[in-house]
């Protein structure tokens, strides 16, 4: 005969009280995980099957030597090579995606590229539609822009890309080139011809290769 402690009789008692109350916590508990996932599927949503779409212009202004060259892009590659002549050429590749081109065609609409300015300073820049308080990021992956840049040679460069692969070759002026997420690769002709570089990444790597240098 096995005789129990009145203390065990007592952790005995509080758990079955546990057990019987606790079907009444999981009420709540449903509820709240109901709600939490809700609002993560409002923030969230799961992608629908989408085709992409591209729709391609071109751009090109006056730029002079010593001139500046600034590119703020927000997700898309961009390549620049520099050349002889004194413009800036752009080539964009608008990438959409969505499930058909009908639904496409209002999102080339809302993603826009501006090429302002001349002579010594030119400005590149993506807009987007406007971003809701309360989705602030729907959408954002459906919209690319990539770039094919011709600068001068010998102009400068300030480049911010937040998400991309960005390539620089033969340009020798300044410059200055900011990524959040992608790597970075520069291909320089002459690094005693280059006035000054500086590149950063938080995301990805850097690759240079300096041709013209004598490597032991």
């Amino acid at each position: 005969m096995i005789r129990l402690s009145s203390p065990l009789r007592t952790r005995l008692r509080s758990a079955s009280a546990l057990v019987l109350r606790s079907p009444s916590r999981v009420g709540p508990l449903i509820h709240l995980i109901s709600c939490s996932l809700f609002f993560f599927l409002i923030l969230f949503p799961a992608p629908l099957r989408a085709d992409e779409f591209t729709q391609n212009s071109q751009y090109r202004t006056r730029l002079f030597s010593g001139g500046t060259l600034t590119i703020a892009s927000r997700v898309g590659d961009i390549h620049v090579a520099g050349w002889d002549d004194p413009y800036v050429q752009v080539d964009a590749e608008k990438l959409v995606r969505a499930g058909s081109q009908s639904a496409a065609a209002p999102l080339f609409d809302k993603l826009r590229v501006v090429l302002e300015g001349k002579d010594k300073q030119v400005r590149l820049s993506t807009l987007y539609p406007s971003r809701r308080l309360w989705r602030p990021f729907r959408g954002e992956s459906k919209l690319t822009v990539n770039f094919e840049i011709k600068m001068p040679y010998d102009a400068d460069l300030v480049l911010q890309c937040i998400d991309g692969d960005v390539r620089v070759s033969g340009v020798t002026g300044r410059e200055k080139l900011r990524v959040n997420y992608g790597d970075v690769e520069i291909d320089v002709p002459s690094v005693w011809k280059l006035k000054s570089f500086y590149a950063h990444t938080l995301l990805g790597y850097i690759q240079s290769d300096l041709h013209g240098t004598q490597q032991d």
